[in-house]
């Protein structure tokens, strides 16, 4: 259920004007954007994309929704992102914030093994990641699968080697955002970046058992020192919430990252699904930028479709339309209205709500081998373009 925060409906209010609803006058354009922060890793840097891919940032930026100042360094670890909240000029971007976007962890859980793993790879002369569990192993000097477990066993050591560690800087980043009681803190789950490859069920029993001996101790600290923990913090902050990457990534990963180069950030089209995610929690639905979601909400996009439909032009703003559009068609229309109305009422009733997307990606990365193009479903703008 969406929470209220007084000082990001204020600065909305700069973005989108309150729909009267005895008129029907244009809402004005806004003179000034609500201020984003960005903390974090390289999930936030747009590292490892391709020149002229977008990063999730780049993505929200384009919107014209908001002003961001983005604070992410590559490589940032746990530790590196608590340390740099002791900067002067971080506190003050972040005391001035009307959202706070956080990413971090990542960096604490995968960085070893993705070492070993390289490691792994030039010493028995595979080409790729995926090479290690559907080559030929005789070819590479294993006369059995099996052979395969030790070094996964490694390197899923290496994954849990600072998971306390990193675990308790987390915490001590909770903390210290604390205190700014004036924004809306959006922490983002870390995904497992090994959660899953593609030809996984068509492993034999032995392979499969090697890639679990790895992939399952990924899971189980990602969602044990992270993500746990974050759910049970926000549940407990009023002006923190979660957006689960790690749910949207799961069993995908293959699909969202270049895990098969051993690179740890997600690629474009992981990048839109995170910017997606984020927008939808930061505005959906807000239409009149009022923090909540009312029918207030509702009447203006009735307003705006009965306008644009009798040739009258929009009443709403680009920016606006985005936040109206619930159901990701691409139009606003009495359909977003109706889940407008159903979000309010269940959350005037204590329950939680979520707009039903029209569309949703089948097939997501079209650079993947073996990828139907055709397959791609998707009418959301923060979707990457295909060529």
């Amino acid at each position: 259920m969406m929470k209220k925060f007084s000082r990001l409906a204020v600065c909305m209010m700069a973005v989108v004007c309150s729909v009267n609803l005895m008129q029907m006058p244009a809402i004005a354009q806004a003179k000034e954007l609500p201020n984003v922060v960005v903390i974090g890793d390289s999930i936030s840097t747009g590292a490892g994309l391709a020149d002229g891919e977008k990063s999730y940032v780049d993505l929200i930026q384009e919107s014209g929704s908001v002003a961001i100042q983005n604070f992410a360094q590559d490589s940032f670890t746990t530790a590196d992102v608590l340390d740099s909240l002791n900067d002067a000029q971080i506190q003050q971007a972040l005391s001035e914030a009307d959202v706070i976007l956080v990413t971090v962890g990542i960096h604490d859980i995968m960085d070893q093994f993705l070492v070993r793993a390289n490691g792994f790879m030039t010493e028995f002369g595979f080409k790729k990641f995926i090479d290690v569990f559907t080559a030929k192993l005789e070819q590479y000097g294993f006369e059995d699968e099996m052979e395969l477990i030790p070094y996964a066993n490694t390197m899923a050591d290496d994954i849990k080697a600072n998971r306390a560690e990193a675990a308790a800087n987390m915490q001590e980043i909770t903390v210290k955002l604390e205190q700014y009681q004036n924004a809306k803190i959006i922490y983002q789950t870390v995904y497992n970046l090994l959660d899953n490859i593609e030809i996984y069920d068509t492993l034999d029993i032995k392979r499969q058992t090697a890639y679990k001996s790895i992939m399952n101790p990924a899971g189980s600290v990602v969602n044990g020192c992270y993500n746990d923990y974050l759910a049970g913090y926000v549940e407990r902050q009023e002006n923190a919430v979660l957006v689960d990457v790690y749910s949207a990534f799961a069993g995908n990963a293959w699909q969202y990252t270049n895990l098969y180069d051993l690179e740890i950030n997600p690629n474009a089209a992981g990048h839109a699904l995170i910017a997606k995610a984020l927008f939808t929690e930061m505005f959906q639905g807000d239409v009149n930028g009022s923090g909540k979601i009312d029918a207030s909400d509702a009447s203006a996009v009735l307003i705006h479709a009965a306008s644009a439909g009798a040739g009258k032009g929009s009443i709403l703003t680009e920016a606006q339309q985005k936040c109206a559009d619930v159901d990701g068609n691409g139009k606003v229309d009495s359909q977003d209205a109706s889940q407008i109305l159903i979000y309010a009422a269940k959350a005037g009733s204590g329950e939680d709500y979520e707009f039903v997307r029209s569309a949703q990606i089948v097939d997501a990365d079209p650079n993947q081998p073996g990828t139907d193009q055709s397959e791609i479903v998707d009418a959301d703008p923060f979707a990457p373009a295909i060529s």
